[in-house]
């Protein structure tokens, strides 16, 4: 017994060992794909103080020269920072991305995770003005885009009402407008996509769920069918992908990896309430700078159709709308490719005088 119980555990090891190795070799392609090599080129990260708090901030590019893109992730508590060469590489050829860990996200929180203060859309909001100051410093330019992407798109609003001299434009993803209505929305249309599927158990958890309002517990379940069983055609497998790409993160401890997860929830148990009852109105208060939307066209997460009318009926100097087919909730980082191209054709001119 005692010899088969040393092959058992021998083998464990090996097999530990063996995938450790694995993703450090994995870290290091995915390192060496990263890399910045041109002369004019930025790759700087680390923690800066904001807000009375070190937090994470990345700021890359091939071209100081180029426009100045900061993106507010989403989640709330969803750092993009592990994710950065699925979903923004190829846009350091024309922007100077810069991301940032929010307070209770990814590396911001893995850092201390009993002291991130106050954890609120307010706080939040200056916490990104502050950091959108700090860059616009470093690489010497005036403005910048403000990209917010599903709960960073509520941030980018606030912080581009608050300081619309701060930036060339606000670019919208999974834009939220509404969350009652978002909800209301999303449920018919999800309830919708399983009866065409014919698949009877996600209708009859549906259906158990009622319409909303509903529980954070409900809404959970509700994005787990959608999430899991019929994600919309360009976003299937996109969980395991992402679960790869924070695996197999230049310079991430597995302690940050499920330090990653635990900002997650700790942010939607801090910030779940003033998401699930957010209202932009109507009426909407303008905006003061050009607005962008850039929306999956299967999106049922925040619908597409209700972005499409916010942006319709907000005051704002300019306005595009920019559907993306196939695309749902999270286009930005299953579409890259096609996200850079609205970003090129429909963004970066703002930032250009164009």
């Amino acid at each position: 017994m005692g010899t088969w119980l040393g092959v058992i555990v021998g083998g464990l090891v090996v097999l530990v060992m063996a995938a450790l190795g694995y993703r450090a070799w994995r870290q290091a392609r995915v390192a060496s794909g990263l890399a910045i090599r041109t002369p004019n080129g930025i790759d700087e990260a680390g923690f800066m103080p904001i807000g009375g708090l070190d937090q994470w901030v990345s700021i890359r590019g091939e071209d100081l020269a180029n426009p100045v893109i900061v993106v507010a992730h989403g989640g709330p508590g969803s750092s993009l920072t592990p994710v950065i060469t699925e979903t923004t590489r190829g846009w350091e050829q024309h922007f100077t991305v810069v991301h940032w860990d929010q307070r209770g996200a990814g590396l911001t929180f893995s850092r201390a995770p009993k002291g991130q203060g106050e954890v609120s859309l307010e706080r939040i909001a200056d916490d990104g003005l502050e950091v959108t100051a700090q860059a616009l410093r470093r690489t010497g330019q005036a403005k910048a885009i403000l990209l917010g992407a599903s709960w960073g798109s509520l941030v980018a609003v606030t912080m581009a009402r608050r300081r619309p001299e701060l930036f060339h434009a606000l670019v919208g993803a999974g834009q939220v407008v509404d969350s009652a209505r978002n909800e209301a929305v999303g449920y018919e249309q999800l309830l919708e996509r399983v009866r065409a599927a014919g698949d009877t158990r996600s209708e009859a958890a549906l259906v158990a769920l009622g319409p909303p309002p509903w529980t954070l517990r409900q809404t959970m379940i509700e994005r787990r069918i959608l999430t899991g069983r019929h994600p919309p055609p360009n976003e299937r497998g996109m969980q395991g992908k992402v679960l790869v790409a924070l695996m197999t993160a230049p310079g991430l401890s597995l302690k940050q990896v499920m330090d990653w997860f635990a900002g997650a929830d700790f942010s939607i148990k801090a910030l779940g309430d003033g998401l699930f009852s957010y209202s932009d109105g109507p009426p909407y208060a303008p905006l003061h700078v050009p607005f962008v939307v850039i929306q999956g066209s299967e999106d049922i997460q925040t619908p597409t159709s209700l972005a499409a009318d916010y942006l319709e009926a907000i005051e704002a100097p300019a306005k595009r709308f920019v559907s993306l087919p196939g695309g749902g909730h999270m286009a930005m980082v299953a579409m890259p490719k096609a996200f850079l191209q609205a970003l090129l054709t429909e963004v970066r001119p703002f930032a250009l005088g164009g």
